[in-house]
């Protein structure tokens, strides 16, 4: 195959380079941004998608965020593209720390207690989803459906990290709208006045050829 990589990666090191980009998170973010600032859309659709992604990196959506970008994006007629490249922004390393601030905030908004630390709270993503994988095979079996687990991760986990991180992901959303839609044009403008000085230089060039060409004639 003609790109196919050279070097062949183990899975460890694809683990690793999500974790960390073999550039840096830095560079990654500046090849995204100018990915984003280069759609050729209208700026506040490309904005509104970059709103969608960023917005679903704060609920309770782990491994579907894209998904919901997506819906969102398209419902409020947004960039597609930009609203993927905003949810990249919910990765392997910040999910974490999202979570902890999504859910801290939704309990104090419910009133329902203090924050958990990290560890607690995927550890109860984990368990509620080992219940519903044990209820879907005692449906084909004889085994007893257990709720105990789920009731507990959506009272004290789901509800507060859904009131939580819609919240903040309202809030991040609507900043990274203003930032994407304030980039973008600045980056269109730019782009136009560096094409009409060009223009201008070609023009110019031409007008001065075509007066020695007629001098020459003349002469």
């Amino acid at each position: 195959m003609v790109f196919k990589r050279r070097d062949k990666q183990t899975r460890w090191r694809r683990i690793t380079e999500m974790l960390w980009p073999r550039a840096g998170w830095g560079r990654a973010l500046q090849y995204l941004t100018h990915r984003v600032m280069r759609i050729p859309d209208d700026p506040r659709r490309v904005a509104r998608g970059a709103f969608a992604g960023v917005f679903a990196c704060f609920g309770p959506y782990i491994f579907h965020d894209y998904v919901i970008a997506v819906a969102l994006a398209w419902l409020i007629r947004g960039n597609i593209f930009a609203a993927l490249v905003g949810s990249l922004i919910a990765n392997p390393v910040t999910i974490p720390f999202f979570a902890v601030a999504g859910v801290s905030l939704g309990q104090h908004m419910l009133g329902i207690g203090g924050g958990l630390p990290a560890w607690q709270i995927l550890s109860a993503f984990g368990a509620a989803a080992s219940e519903i994988l044990h209820n879907v095979n005692a449906i084909f079996g004889e085994h007893e459906m257990r709720w105990v687990s789920l009731s507990r991760f959506f009272h004290r986990i789901y509800l507060p990290y859904l009131v939580g991180g819609t919240a903040i992901g309202l809030v991040a959303g609507l900043a990274s709208y203003i930032i994407v839609l304030s980039l973008v044009r600045a980056y269109r403008g730019l782009r136009s006045a560096r094409l009409r000085d060009r223009s201008e230089a070609l023009r110019r060039a031409r007008d001065i050829r075509g007066g020695d060409d007629a001098g020459g004639g003349r002469a």
